[in-house]
């Protein structure tokens, strides 16, 4: 009864740290009981007695072949599909051959998307799984409601407060609103409904419902869920401003301080990477050169931002912001991205001349070159310019206008004036003259400011305070106590509280691999939140063995620290799993965990499947070197310092160290 006994051990954990987000449900039956297990509903079955082989179950829910995914377990070993058949009409399994005698057995189905389920005094309904952008979720809902009072919505297991959704009761439809994060792809969406609120299935003639009732004002002695408190977009209570001199000036209000918020300024280069990532204090005013950014000359979106740990985030409106290093030599930007022309733009009293047939195409029309008459045509979007060298007039769909400068020939080049043939195709224009540049924009970009979307650019730095990028003194120190090749596994937090290091680790690994002596093989493990089994493998993403540097810099290069909220952490599920792809892989190295959080590792059920003596246990006897970059005190230190003392070389580096850089020193 050993499995049975643990079984009914996680589901009692379940039951009573329930308001984790981990609901059960339980269904009493003389031949079976059932309850919920994060993503699946378990039923166990009567025990073998080695003779009978159909097996009956009993459940409230109504399942089919097409509705849910059933698995078989006896013993908590998977049986293979070809050796029962499953009766979902009578709720019974036939074995091939009959289990045998004290053999246990339950099996499993998932929460897909369309199942529904009763869970305690709720109906639950699966929606669609996230993709990464969808706001709008169906419900199959089958049912006539009289309220819609008490409805809730779950996102990967975490309450979602009432203020962040909407139920459209005429058309079946939650809508998230802008304060909560779109769920990431594949995250699952459970949507709930008391049954006290459903009276009947719905008959054509009935009337539903059109709008929720609002949610009841929480008592004294239960303090609602905290809302988003920092306004977005162009309420943001924050400014950029570009001064002479090429120098930024950074103001944001006390109002950005909001506990567990942190605020940022955001760089992202014209294609949308961000290149910057810079803490800012709320309450004070930054000004410095654009030039400390260690920035090469281009153009580059700068915004504000303020995010906490469950992702949420409000953010400024992006601004185009040009740095030229060498403000003599005219730039021309075209939807942000910098242009190259054969012959460098040319100032001429005034106007600025760029290379024709270049501008042209950068603007996306079509030319045509008249030797004879010495004429330009271009054509784009139904609107013709004629332009003739060394005169003044111009045409724009045959009416004629005045130049500010004429058409000429430098350098064996034709230039003609930059503003008239961008303004004249719809482009808006505008002068830099500090950056000594000029910016065009023929469709003003929409930068999104999602965590999403901040993926860093490749070779993105991190920037000093004397405007120099820095090296990586963390890992640098570890690969120096590295003089044999190795085999080494990153194992790293991805919650959106990481996101300062998960940009440190991308921006500093291909010094720290360069450094390593050659033969050894480097992998990527990913967590976020509480990692217990689920659908028959633990959440967790496991980027192969490799010594291709390029190939762990692009794996890197995809992490995107989002999600978590106040669900506690727990690493030792990703620390295990480390320990077993280095166990199982096959080579003669050394063996290595670098190990990132900023939070503390947590064990036992039902966060973790392990304890630490456990993990430290595993590590000694596997001769596994364990360093960490982690918290230097608190509960986190006391635990993960374990881990690192588990072999004499093992090293823990404060976190803190590992950050952007903080303009509050």
């Amino acid at each position: 009864m050993k499995f049975r006994k643990m079984l009914l051990i996680s589901f009692i954990s379940i039951f009573i740290f329930g308001n984790l987000g981990l609901h059960s449900v339980i269904v009493h039956a003389a031949d079976s009981l059932e309850f919920r297990e994060h993503d699946d509903l378990i039923n166990i079955l009567k025990d073998g007695d080695g003779e009978n082989r159909v097996f009956g179950f009993t459940t409230k829910n109504k399942l089919t072949a097409s509705n849910t995914t059933l698995r078989l377990y006896v013993n908590a070993i998977e049986v293979d599909s070809k050796d029962y058949v499953v009766d979902y009409a009578n709720y019974s399994i036939t074995f091939n051959k009959a289990p045998d005698r004290g053999a246990e057995i339950h099996i499993k189905y998932g929460i897909i998307p369309g199942f529904e389920w009763e869970e305690g005094a709720n109906m639950g309904f699966a929606l669609p799984e996230g993709d990464g952008s969808t706001r709008n979720f169906p419900v199959s809902l089958n049912y006539t409601l009289n309220s819609t009072k008490q409805i809730s919505l779950s996102i990967d297991l975490t309450k979602v407060a009432t203020s962040r959704f909407t139920f459209n009761a005429t058309t079946n439809t939650v809508t998230l609103s802008e304060k909560q994060q779109v769920p990431h792809s594949g995250v699952k969406v459970y949507f709930y409904i008391p049954k006290a609120s459903i009276s009947s299935k719905p008959s054509p003639s009935e009337e539903v419902i059109e709008s929720p009732s609002p949610s009841p004002s929480p008592t004294p002695n239960k303090p609602s869920e905290p809302l988003v408190q920092i306004p977005t977009g162009e309420r943001y209570p924050g400014s950029i401003t570009i001064r002479s001199g090429n120098t930024i000036t950074i103001k944001l209000s006390e109002s950005a301080s909001v506990s567990g918020y942190t605020s940022y300024l955001m760089v992202k280069n014209a294609s949308g990477q961000v290149v910057r990532q810079i803490k800012i204090e709320p309450g004070k005013t930054f000004s410095f050169s654009l030039r400390k950014m260690g920035l090469p000359t281009g153009g580059y979106y700068f915004y504000l931002k303020s995010a906490n740990q469950s992702g949420e985030l409000s953010a400024s409106i992006p601004q185009f912001v040009i740095i030229n290093h060498e403000p003599t030599n005219i730039q021309v930007f075209i939807e942000g991205e910098k242009q190259v022309y054969k012959q460098p733009p040319t100032n001429f009293k005034g106007s600025v001349l760029v290379p024709l047939r270049g501008i042209f195409e950068s603007l996306g029309a079509d030319v045509k070159w008249n030797s004879s008459t010495q004429t330009v045509t271009a054509i784009r979007e139904g609107r013709t310019i004629v332009l003739t060298i060394g005169s003044k007039i111009a045409y724009i769909n045959g009416v004629a206008v005045t130049l500010s400068a004429k058409p000429q020939i430098i350098n064996g080049v034709t230039m003609v004036p930059l503003r008239f043939v961008s303004e004249a195709f719809g482009g808006e224009v505008e002068w830099h003259g500090e950056a000594g540049s000029v910016t065009i924009f023929l469709n003003k970009p929409s930068i999104p400011t999602s965590a999403e979307s901040e993926e860093p650019a490749s070779g993105a730095t991190k920037t000093t305070e004397s405007g120099s990028s820095s090296t990586s003194p963390i890992l640098n120190n570890i690969s120096k106590g590295i003089n044999t090749p190795s085999d080494i596994i990153f194992v790293i937090d991805v919650t959106a509280s990481m996101g300062e290091v998960i940009d440190y680790i991308k921006e500093t690994v291909k010094s720290f691999v360069d450094s390593v002596p050659a033969g050894s093989n480097f992998a990527v493990i990913t967590y976020r939140d509480v990692n217990i089994y689920r659908n028959g493998d633990y959440n967790l993403k496991f980027f192969d063995f490799t010594q291709d540097k390029d190939k762990l810099k692009g794996d890197l290069n995809t992490l995107v620290a989002s999600g978590g909220g106040d669900i506690r952490e727990s690493g030792l599920e990703a620390i295990n799993l480390a320990t077993n792809k280095l166990s199982e892989f096959s080579s003669d190295n050394a063996k290595r965990i670098i190990f990132i959080t900023d939070a503390p590792v947590h064990e036992s059920l039902p966060l973790s499947s392990f304890s630490i003596k456990e993990i430290a246990d595993k590590l000694k006897a596997d001769e596994i070197v364990f360093d960490a970059i982690a918290p230097s005190d608190g509960d986190a230190y006391r635990q993960i310092i374990q881990l690192v003392k588990s072999t004499p070389d093992g090293v823990l580096y404060d976190i803190k160290d590992a950050s952007v850089l903080s303009l509050n020193k």
